[in-house]
């Protein structure tokens, strides 16, 4: 199965993106094809820890449960999303990323997860 996930993220791979993780509910890395330099362990459980809070918050407005959290920075974003499998897809992308057909291959990729796990 780490080899089928190891497909996933590499077919989210292009010019503009940076790397992506599947990352479970706890923060562990499931599989990754982010650049060395990112220390895997810290980046794993801040996206879990990201998208937690947002639940929790989300709940507290009975919103139900997250689907996509955007972080946006200068340089970049981190786009966190639930695949309602106890797993998380972070996506990092440059600025200049363009988001709508991102967002397609996103949730292909999500979809195809669900069948999976």
């Amino acid at each position: 199965m780490a080899d089928e996930f190891g497909e996933l993220l590499n077919n989210l791979k292009r010019k503009g993106v940076y790397g992506s993780a599947l990352i479970d509910r706890e923060g562990s890395i499931i599989k990754s094809n982010l650049p060395h330099e990112v220390h895997q362990e810290t980046f794993g459980i801040m996206c879990a820890t990201v998208i937690g809070a947002a639940n929790s918050a989300n709940s507290e407005l009975d919103r139900g449960r997250i689907r996509r959290i955007i972080v946006d920075s200068r340089e970049g974003k981190i786009i966190i999303n639930s695949t309602e499998k106890n797993v998380i897809l972070a996506v990092v992308v440059d600025s200049s990323e363009k988001l709508g057909l991102l967002f397609e291959e996103i949730n292909k990729t999500i979809n195809t997860l669900r069948e999976q796990v």
